[in-house]
């Protein structure tokens, strides 16, 4: 049954992935959501179009068949580029819940889902499959998602993967994970912010969303979210127009911003222009600001490659 659903989801994606004449497919981009993230959309005016960005990725991994990215290919002599920045979410929930310890790992280059896999499991070494279980664990965590919904996301590919988790074996996993990072504080924190504000927050550049929801659980969950999640969408929002500046100005053609997909930008770019580019965009989206009066930024990291799923990272300094 779990394949069955996978397979019935790519199949639609396949399908409404079917280019026209030139080749191509299109996407409308509107700032309408709660987070002030960019949506994608199909379009009554454009055809072909659809949503790009909900691509599979993650589900690419368990058979060849759903590598549904390996599809978008770049125009010929253009290689496709992307940059997206990297644990954006994850250091976004470190600075606002207070865990610097957290941040500055993540900003040295620490491997911080090992490094929480190990202490989960309790050994030196862990297997992928138990770093992406380690994944799954944290990202709901840090949301205050419920035992009951952690589980149910990791035995979404139990056939798979050939691991069913009970709920008890979870509560473990989860108990030890609050043992490890102060989350609990941040959820009080933000609950009592909630209350005391009338449901209003406000990210650290001063954005504000107001939550209506009136179960004070489900209200929590959207303002833990709201915290990182519009901050990423800040700063992407205040980059675009400078890339597209850059682009013009400096690049004539060699290089094309084709899409954005939240914390990503995808490019095609002649091979002689990449280097260019990543020296180009970096400072534009590696911009400083400050969480509890502390500053930081979130590096990008660069990918490159003949489809986009099969892109590869880089580092530009070796270029």
């Amino acid at each position: 049954m779990l394949k069955g659903i996978r397979d019935r989801k790519v199949y639609g994606t396949y399908n409404r992935l079917k280019p026209g004449k030139t080749g191509r497919i299109h996407t409308i981009v509107s700032p309408d959501t709660a987070s002030f993230r960019l949506s994608s959309s199909e379009s009554k005016l454009i055809t072909p179009s659809t949503n790009l960005q909900n691509i599979e990725k993650k589900v690419s991994k368990l058979d060849p068949l759903y590598q549904v990215r390996d599809i978008f290919i770049p125009d010929e002599h253009f290689i496709l580029v992307a940059c997206d920045y990297k644990g954006a979410e994850a250091l976004l929930r470190g600075a606002y819940s207070d865990d610097w310890k957290f941040v500055d790992d993540l900003l040295q280059g620490t491997d911080v889902h090992t490094e929480l896999g190990r202490f989960l499991f309790g050994v030196e070494e862990i297997t992928p499959l138990q770093r992406d279980i380690t994944k799954t664990i944290a990202y709901a965590s840090q949301y205050n998602a419920t035992v009951r919904t952690i589980t149910l996301n990791l035995n979404k590919e139990a056939d798979a993967t050939g691991i069913y988790f009970k709920e008890s074996e979870v509560a473990e996993l989860h108990k030890k994970l609050l043992q490890k990072y102060p989350l609990e504080l941040w959820w009080e924190k933000t609950r009592r912010e909630l209350d005391a504000q009338k449901g209003t927050l406000y990210n650290c550049f001063g954005y504000r969303r107001t939550f209506h929801d009136p179960n004070p659980d489900e209200r929590l969950k959207q303002g833990l979210s709201f915290y990182p999640q519009s901050s990423i969408a800040w700063l992407m929002n205040q980059a675009l127009p400078r890339v597209h500046r850059t682009l013009q100005d400096r690049f004539n053609g060699y290089a094309q911003l084709l899409l954005q997909i939240h914390d990503e930008l995808l490019f095609q770019a002649t091979p002689d222009a990449i280097a260019g580019l990543t020296e180009e965009i970096t400072p534009l989206l590696e911009v400083s600001f400050k969480v509890h009066d502390r500053e930081l930024f979130v590096p990008i990291e660069w990918k490159r490659g003949m489809s986009w799923g099969s892109m590869k990272s880089f580092n530009p300094k070796e270029l």
